[in-house]
């Protein structure tokens, strides 16, 4: 082998040494110190791409399942004034069925429908005040209805839930249930065949009564009418219910989902530290010997000095 003074091979092959150990030694430092295998786009290419599609599908189902937290919330509100509502049209039932006994007298009466009245008063309170994030749900205004997004994707029939049909108003008017109650020393309009509707009496045109012409067979008629409330709210509760399972089943179909897509993730993105440890062992061994054999490559030209005697 010659020996040459312009051009040192030796040393060239400790540089190219050096340089690989020092990269490796400073991609196994990035490793641990950030805990990710790809830090870079150049680190994996492919890995990155189908990572960043899973962060967005892990992302997307975090902000599903806390609209399903919220639907869920909702939900209780609106179910806690159906059963408000239910209690009030059962109390006034009671009353009824006590004044349909025809054993009281017209001021006897009267006292009874003085907390019918309440009652039916209380009925609309709740209508109006079940109201979850500035919304009415339960007294009819709310004319755009309730669809949640329940999924983190972009087709309505994969990812929404429309509620809305569980939604009752609550209003007396609305139930069919609502009376204008009077006292006996108010002027009065006797119930006639024209307030009612096949038996329901008609919410938007209520009869005006007080203990004097509440009849046995008017409240009897009556009775009926809060029976079709009443069924009407637990059929509707039925139905939240229904819904309100199906978010739960939702949102533990989400958990699942998401530790999957992290479990994908973390393969792809995130650093094994028992190999980086040892991979930054590894390359600050070479590192130090490139170094070592860089320092002895580079004294081989001074060979020459000794041939000219030097």
């Amino acid at each position: 082998m010659g020996l040459y003074v312009n051009t040192n091979i030796n040393s060239l092959i400790a540089q190219r040494s050096l340089t690989s150990s020092t990269s490796g030694l400073q991609s196994a430092i990035t490793r641990l110190s950030t805990g990710y295998r790809v830090n870079q786009a150049g680190d994996d290419a492919a890995g990155l791409c189908v990572a960043q599609r899973l962060d967005t599908q892990i992302r997307g189902n975090k902000r599903a399942m806390l609209n399903v937290e919220d639907g869920l919330n909702m939900m209780y509100i609106v179910e806690g004034g159906m059963s408000a509502a239910t209690e009030d049209l059962q109390r006034i039932r009671e009353l009824c069925i006590q004044a349909a006994n025809g054993i009281y007298s017209e001021e006897q009466q009267q006292t009874l429908m003085n907390e019918m009245k309440e009652r039916l008063a209380d009925i609309d309170v709740i209508a109006n005040t079940t109201v979850f994030n500035g919304l009415n749900l339960t007294n009819g205004t709310n004319t755009k209805g309730i669809i949640l997004q329940a999924g983190s994707g972009s087709i309505k029939e994969d990812n929404a839930i429309d509620v809305t049909s569980a939604l009752t108003n609550l209003r007396a008017s609305a139930l069919g249930v609502k009376l204008n109650i009077v006292s006996m020393t108010t002027a009065t309009t006797p119930i006639t065949d024209g307030y009612m509707d096949e038996g329901t009496y008609d919410g938007a045109n209520p009869p005006t009564v007080n203990g004097s012409n509440w009849t046995g067979d008017n409240i009897r008629e009556y009775i009926s009418a809060l029976d079709k409330a009443i069924d009407t709210i637990a059929q509707n509760r039925s139905q939240l219910g229904a819904y309100e399972n199906r978010l739960s089943s939702v949102s533990d179909n989400l958990t699942s989902m998401n530790e999957n897509y992290e479990r994908s993730k973390s393969q792809i993105m995130d650093a094994d530290m028992a190999e980086e440890s040892a991979n930054m062992v590894k390359y600050q061994v070479l590192q130090q010997t490139s170094a070592a054999m860089l320092a002895q490559a580079n004294q081989i030209p001074s060979i020459a000095l000794q041939l000219l005697g030097q």
